[in-house]
């Protein structure tokens, strides 16, 4: 995960404008461009927008992840990300259907693709972050400005932070806060309390529910469960997420007390909507790992470490994981958290969720014994 830090508040409401479709400013030394989230940009801010790119005498770009790059078949010349060149006349549905994978079948032949490989991608490089964070599809369209329109532009509302070499964006774990705490009875009848901590740079809301009495002297019985509305609500048959919730319960029921963490990181931190759309791709063949590619994102977007940070504040330092995934003990473990015992969570298999449960396990290593 990048790891930037900067002016807190700018970097939050420069999310959310870009969540909305409202333009941002960034800035790199005597570099300045307005930056635009593609999925939600429009044709009435596109054509605005567009007439600054006439002033500056620069071209404007887009930038995409090198998993969405890779396959496009454009070269990547940055770490992380590519820099697309516009063909002309620039074409709005060109640049919609370069970063949307649900329209590869609709504009099959796009290419070729140029890449720019001069100059510098920090800007990229932060815009690209922001949209993640945003949860929107990781792909931005750039458009260099000049200091002049940057003052105009500044003074229409637009919203202007400065990067530079240093310049980074805390991470999540780094600024979580407990907001309230609440009884809240379960089956089982042992007594448990939901504690809300936030996340003051997205502001999203993670709990631990806290079950039975904690022996803080002993490891605690400990699972981190990412949020999955289509798993743990619908029990849908495509994942094992339901199950091992449900199986969590029990096993804590059993051994009369324990800790979950249950994170806000829909869809291994891509988000719901983006999750519908690795679905759809999935139903065209692709594996889980396959599908966020295609979108633009890693295997897993998630930050784990967030469960440190919870379990600290809740005075937990020694733990036993339920879990089948090794990222989860090292991220805790490089976070200061004693993991002494995995514990497995074992799901039926089922011709619904075959796939998924194989490509975990060969994919990304997970545990099933």
């Amino acid at each position: 995960m990048i790891s930037y830090f900067s002016n807190e508040l700018t970097t939050i409401r420069q999310i959310s404008d870009l969540r909305f479709g409202v333009p941002i400013l960034l800035g790199h030394k005597n570099s300045y461009e307005i930056i635009v989230a593609i999925e939600t940009l429009n044709m009435e801010t596109f054509q605005k927008i567009l007439k600054y790119s006439n002033s500056s005498n620069l071209e404007p770009y887009l930038a995409i992840t090198k998993n969405r790059a890779s396959f496009l078949k454009a070269r990547v010349y940055d770490e992380n990300n590519a820099r697309i060149k516009i063909p002309t006349p620039i074409s709005f549905d060109w640049i919609k259907s370069t970063a949307d994978p649900a329209k590869d079948f609709d504009y099959p032949l796009k290419g070729p693709y140029f890449s720019i490989r001069e100059g510098n991608s920090n800007i990229s490089e932060v815009a690209i972050h922001f949209c993640k964070k945003a949860q929107l599809l990781p792909s931005v369209l750039i458009i260099p400005i000049n200091s002049t329109d940057l003052s105009q532009l500044k003074k229409s509302g637009l919203i202007y932070q400065k990067i530079s070499k240093n310049f980074e964006i805390k991470t999540i774990a780094e600024n979580l806060s407990l907001i309230s705490t609440g009884r809240v009875p379960i089956p089982g009848g042992l007594n448990s309390k939901v504690s809300v901590f936030r996340d003051l740079n997205s502001l999203t809301e993670h709990y631990a529910i806290e079950i039975g009495v904690l022996d803080l002297s002993q490891p605690i019985l400990t699972r981190l469960h990412s949020a999955c509305f289509t798993g743990d609500i619908l029990h849908s048959l495509k994942c094992d997420c339901g199950e091992q919730l449900s199986a969590t319960i029990n096993k804590i029921q059993l051994e009369k007390s324990g800790v979950i963490l249950y994170l806000n990181q829909e869809g291994r931190g891509i988000g719901l909507a983006n999750k519908m759309r690795a679905y759809k791709l999935q139903d065209s063949g692709l594996d889980t790992f396959e599908a966020n590619h295609r979108l633009g994102f890693n295997d897993d977007e998630r930050d784990l470490s967030i469960g440190s940070r919870i379990l600290k504040k809740l005075g937990i330092n020694q733990i036993k994981l339920l879990t089948n995934n090794p990222s989860k003990i090292s991220a805790l473990e490089n976070s200061g958290i004693k993991v002494i015992k995995r514990l497995p969570l074992l799901s039926k298999e089922t011709k619904e969720n075959k796939s998924y449960i194989k490509s975990k396990k060969e994919k990304s290593g997970h545990f099933f014994l």
